[in-house]
């Protein structure tokens, strides 16, 4: 690439980079950033829901910029960024020349689905970055045949298994597809072994974490695929694929079919073959949607390929190509970052859905139709909550206050009051949820107990001589609405026994 490519590119990744910025002043941090960043200071090779990067992050990020919003969401900035460049590479190493490379990077900045994940401090958008980097290196060596490719696969592979565990389904897609191919020949290339090497060695930690574990991440996934994955509609999943990208759904579509018949890309053929297989093999396995977002980045590389060919007699059709996802992206803005307070937000999707009839980007994991897509909702209350404990907190005796914890009963709320603690002076808070269930002491020996949850379970009531509802959270818009503070005393001998056997149940799997 041109120096002049290189000067462009790095200006439209840096207005990627512009995007967790643009936050309404409504919202705070989503629920799985306040976990992720309570992983940061419980580092470890592993955790029960995701692998150990992300809690690196956490705590490199917490230990030199401070737990601001925007340093927070400067993380995924970055991954964002970074997927720009490697996008426009792609197209180059595809054989797209000047318009066809920018342009590659260009619309990657007008994807609802991308802004969302760039937007949110989570693995998803440096998972995307890890499918789109080994992408990059398979289109090198197929290009060049050299081995040091082959190495460098395995090497980004394992880095980026370390980041989200999807990337398995990339590495399945790329070595069926390649069987399907002349290009099969490669799975014997020592290289590729040498790659395979470097990348269990990157991963073995965590193997070997999740070996003393148990290997909780098949119980994470089982979990997963009983509260959340049974409610995805296949009909949905394949609809989803074309409406996460809607203004540059024609976009990939051109690069498909580019795929399959241009002369051009011939050579790449296979990706084409990849990309059926990632959409099959997470269909069949009620994967989420977003899910296969990693699989587009090249598409849209393929997809600015064509559009350059098809225009190169016509490059004034290069206008409308470029004003087309501008123009698109705008009303769907709303939806892919929270630029609107609730109250706004509401009111807009209320009348998007009246003149459109489209109302699934409000769809949550339940299957169901919200007032506000569920990521929105998900960074709404958590201060509120911590308020309420903090209210509990000090209507406590100050003598008495040493023996109190907070009980939450899912890890927003557990992460909530971890990182508003410093600022409320709040004790240690346990939690059986997520990670947050590897860190809970067997023994039991607090006095009080402030307990965060939209209601009391009964054996929790019969088993403490008096409860006091302190507050409740009363927000339409957000997911915490509803959830209760109570201050739980005179905890009876039965309370510390409800607690050592609820630990023996909830940790059973780490053992069995």
């Amino acid at each position: 690439m041109s120096i002049k490519n290189w000067f462009l590119l790095s200006f439209f990744a840096l207005l990627k980079l512009q995007t967790p910025f643009l936050l309404n002043k409504a919202y705070s941090f989503h629920r799985d950033e306040l976990l992720y960043l309570a992983l940061g200071k419980h580092l470890d090779f592993g955790f029960l829901e995701v692998p150990p990067m992300i809690a690196l992050f956490a705590s490199f990020i917490q230990n030199t910029i401070g737990e601001s919003l925007w340093a927070i969401h400067l993380v995924s900035g970055l991954a964002g960024m970074t997927l720009v460049i490697l996008t426009g590479m792609i197209a180059s190493q595809m054989g797209g020349k000047t318009f066809a490379i920018l342009f590659a990077g260009f619309i990657v900045i007008f994807s609802p689905a991308f802004l969302r994940i760039h937007t949110l401090f989570q693995p998803v958008g440096w998972d995307v970055l890890g499918w789109t980097w080994l992408i990059y290196l398979w289109i090198r060596h197929i290009k060049t045949q050299q081995g040091r490719y082959l190495v460098g696969m395995g090497a980004i592979a394992g880095i980026f298994f370390l980041n989200k565990y999807s990337i398995v389904f990339c590495v399945i897609a790329i070595l069926i597809a390649t069987l399907f191919s002349k290009e099969r020949q490669w799975l014997l290339n020592k290289k590729l072994w040498l790659g395979v090497g470097i990348g269990l060695l990157i991963v073995l930690p965590n193997l070997i974490w999740q070996a003393f574990h148990n290997f909780p991440v098949f119980h994470h996934m089982e979990e997963l695929s009983v509260t959340q994955l049974k409610n995805i509609n296949p009909v949905d999943f394949i609809i989803d694929q074309f409406l996460m990208h809607l203004p540059i759904t024609w976009i990939w579509m051109l690069g498909f079919t580019g795929l399959l018949k241009s002369k051009t890309l011939q050579p790449f053929r296979t990706i084409a073959v990849f990309f059926v297989v990632v959409i099959l093999m997470l269909f069949f396995l009620h994967g989420k949607s977003y899910y296969t977002l990693g699989a587009f980045p090249v598409m849209l590389a393929a997809g600015s390929i064509a559009i350059e060919r098809l225009t190169q007699n016509r490059t004034f059709l290069r206008v409308p190509a470029v004003v087309i996802p501008i123009m698109l992206i705008l009303p769907l803005l709303p939806f892919s970052i929270p630029i609107l307070s609730p109250e706004k937000l509401t009111e807009y999707a209320a009348t998007f859905t009246e003149k459109t009839g489209e109302e699934s980007f409000n769809r949550w994991e339940d299957g169901k139709i919200h007032a506000l897509p569920q990521d929105f909702a998900d960074m709404l209350g958590w201060k509120q909550i911590a308020k309420l404990a903090a209210k509990a907190y000090y209507e406590i005796p100050v003598e008495e206050r040493k023996n109190t914890i907070i009980l939450a009963e899912n890890y927003g709320q557990a992460g909530a009051i971890d990182f508003y603690a410093k600022e409320f002076n709040l004790p240690q808070v346990y939690s059986f949820s997520s990670s947050y269930l590897l860190w809970l002491p067997q023994k039991f020996t607090a006095k009080k107990v402030i307990f965060i949850n939209d209601r009391i379970h009964q054996d929790i009531s019969k088993t403490v001589g008096k409860q006091t509802l302190i507050g409740e959270i009363k927000d339409t818009y957000s997911r915490q609405n509803g959830n209760k503070v109570w201050l739980l005393e005179n905890l009876s001998k039965d309370y510390y026994e409800l607690y050592e056997n609820a630990i023996k149940e909830e940790k059973a799997f780490l053992t069995e």
